[in-house]
This record gives C-alpha cells, sequence and structure tokens, in this order.
C-alpha cells in the first residue's frame, strides 16, 4: 500500500513524486492517450491524403539551406531562454533569486514531458521547481496558467496587428484560404474580447479580498495559493517586463518560422511567418503528442493557400509537406533532445515527472 506524509499548508501537492494514484488517475490517464493517438491517426491521415508525392516532400525536406536552418535553430534556443526569464519575473513575488539555469532547464523539460499524453508538462515542471525552491506547488502551477493566457493573448494581438497592417499583403489564393482567414478572423475577436474580459476581472480579484468569503472552507487555501501565482500584476515594472517578454517570445518564434521558411523558399517575407504563427498556435493546441501533426497540417494550410506564388507551380501540396516536416524538425528535436538530456542531469525520469500531473484532491 502507497503511504503518505502529511502535507504541510504551503505544500499541498507535495506527496506526488511517489507515483500512488488512483485506479481514476490510471484510467483518465489511458483515456487521454487514445484520444491523443486517435486525434494523432485522423491528422495524420489528413496531412497523407493531401500529399501527392511523398518522395517529393522528404527530398524538399532535406534539401533545405544550412544557414537558414541553423539561424532557425537559434531562435528556437533564444525562444526557450526568453521563456524562462519570462517565468522568473512571474515567480519573483513567491521567491526571487531563483536560478536562471533550473528555470532554464525545466522549461526545455516542459516540452519532453509534453510528448506524453496529457501533454502535463507544465504541471510536472512547476511541481518540480516548487519542491526544489520549497514553495507552493500550488502557486507556481499559478504562474504557469499565467504564462498560457500570456500567450494566447499575445498571439491574439499580434495576429490583430498583422490583420491590420500586414493582411493586404496576403490576401489568400483559394476560396477556402478566404473562408479559413474569415473564420480564424472573428474567432480572433471572440478570443481577445474574452481574454480582455477575463484579465480585468481578474486585476478586479487581486485587488480586492471580499470575494474570499464566498469560496468554500475545503477550497479557499488551494484557490487562494492558485491566485498568487498571478501577484506579479501587482507591480507595475514586473508586469511591464511580463509583458515584453510576451511580446520578444513570439517575435522570436515568428523569426523562427520565417527562418525556417527561408531556408525552402527564396525571399519568403517576415509579414508572412506572423500568419503562419498563427495558424500554428491552432495546430499544436490540437492535444497530439508534441503538436505532431497539427502543425504540419496548418502550415500546410498556410503556406498552400496563402503563399502559393512562392511555390513551385508543379506540385505546392507535396512541397508545402516537406517544408512543414522540416521546420517541425528543426523546431522540436533539437529540444527534445536536450531537454532528455537536462531531465537526465536532473536526476528525473520522464514517467516520473509525468505523473506529477496526477493529484488527489485532498486536503492538507
Amino acid at each position: 500500500m502507497c503511504k503518505r506524509e502529511n502535507t504541510p499548508p504551503a505544500q499541498p501537492f507535495a506527496g506526488m513524486m511517489d507515483g500512488c494514484g488512483s485506479t481514476g488517475s490510471h484510467m483518465n490517464r489511458r483515456w487521454h492517450i487514445v484520444i491523443s493517438l486517435a486525434l494523432t491517426l485522423a491528422i495524420g491521415y489528413l496531412v497523407y491524403r493531401s500529399v501527392p508525392d511523398w518522395g517529393q516532400a522528404w527530398k524538399v525536406m532535406l534539401g533545405g539551406r544550412p544557414g537558414w536552418l541553423m539561424g532557425g535553430l537559434g531562435f528556437v534556443m533564444l525562444h526557450m531562454v526568453l521563456r524562462s526569464l519570462r517565468w522568473g519575473v512571474l515567480l519573483t513575488p513567491l521567491k526571487t533569486g531563483i536560478s536562471a539555469k533550473s528555470l532554464f532547464s525545466l522549461t526545455l523539460i516542459k516540452y519532453v514531458v509534453n510528448v506524453i499524453p496529457p501533454r502535463v508538462g507544465e504541471v510536472a515542471a512547476s511541481v518540480v521547481l516548487a519542491r526544489q525552491e520549497k514553495i507552493s506547488a500550488v502557486s507556481v502551477i499559478g504562474t504557469s496558467v499565467f504564462e498560457r493566457l500570456l500567450d494566447m493573448l499575445t498571439v491574439l494581438v499580434l495576429f490583430g496587428f498583422y490583420l491590420v497592417f500586414l493582411a493586404q499583403r496576403h490576401v489568400p489564393n483559394s476560396e477556402r484560404g478566404e473562408e479559413i482567414l474569415r473564420a480564424v478572423r472573428e474567432y480572433s475577436v471572440y478570443g481577445l474580447l474574452g481574454l480582455g474580459s477575463g484579465l480585468a476581472v481578474l486585476l478586479l480579484m487581486l485587488r480586492s479580498r471580499r470575494w474570499h468569503g464566498w469560496i468554500p472552507g475545503l477550497m479557499r487555501r488551494y484557490v487562494l495559493s492558485f491566485v498568487e501565482g498571478f501577484h506579479v500584476l501587482h507591480s507595475r515594472m514586473a508586469a511591464a517586463k511580463v509583458i515584453l517578454l510576451s511580446v520578444a517570445i513570439w517575435l522570436a518564434i515568428s523569426a523562427q518560422l520565417w527562418s525556417l521558411s527561408r531556408a525552402y523558399l527564396e525571399g519568403f517575407p517576415f509579414s508572412g511567418s506572423l500568419l503562419i504563427m498563427a495558424l500554428t498556435v491552432v495546430g499544436v493546441a490540437i492535444p497530439t503528442p508534441g503538436g505532431v501533426g497539427g502543425f504540419q497540417f496548418f502550415m500546410n494550410i498556410s503556406l498552400v493557400h496563402f503563399f502559393s506564388g512562392y511555390l513551385s507551380s508543379a506540385d505546392p501540396y507535396s512541397q508545402a509537406a516537406g517544408i512543414s516536416n522540416g521546420c517541425y524538425i528543426v523546431s522540436m528535436l533539437p529540444v527534445m533532445a536536450f531537454g532528455s538530456i537536462l531531465l537526465n542531469r536532473e536526476g528525473l525520469s520522464l514517467g516520473g515527472v509525468a505523473r506529477l500531473s496526477q493529484v488527489e484532491d485532498r486536503p492538507g
């Protein structure tokens, strides 16, 4: 029988590294894996059937210009550094002086863990960091959730900038492209309004304690600890740093996509990478292992329906498939390899870290 020690109030998630999960947790995990694999197969089939000549696609993928590919890899690493810096700023209200090396390592480890359904890298890395630094795991998870909200908001703002100032340069070259642009524009407006309203409510909640009494006693400690992960908003200076780093992160990702696209397409514009970034974010959000399939599917759509002028008229679909696969491999495989090395250096195992997400909802 698994035994757990009593958990102190500051560490409501302590005891998770023993891997003692309930039968329900194991069943949920199995269903997550089944759903993730089913989605991967479905998207893989859609990608496969849309490519006329996979031999040509592989030839294109292997023909990328090394200088631009290395430039893309450089922006991948810059993106990871910026993410770790932003996480450090978000954690400042909880603890100062957290090692930049530790933050960078765990940032990469998130991506390694996210290969395993149900993609709980943020939760697992947050719990590991909380244990290392002896701070509340719930609060650190709150900072990771705040990161995701910042990412969504930043992508929507950058895409809004693209729609207002740059979209006329890259008009859709097909009816399907026009439909896609209309749908993305519409949902972006809804998303921006929803996120903006949510952040406004959050700011009001952080400035008041009246709502604390509305939370049932059993849940209050968890909720208040979670909200501590958003306390960086109390400092205007720290909030400004977080906003600037969020913009820098997504500009680095756009530069990464631009450089990798330039490895295959002569003269591909940086402005085009903003559209590809916005659409591939949708693909990566599909819960497949590491976003595989979804990224390629939406990048193929972007290239074929918005940038066909840069593709071969003979077989644009095969060429787009080769480019998207090349971009995915350069973007993900080095991160996965480096992250696995850091995971081992931290004395952790992939399965052990992934099990950190199996939390029992019980009082401390």
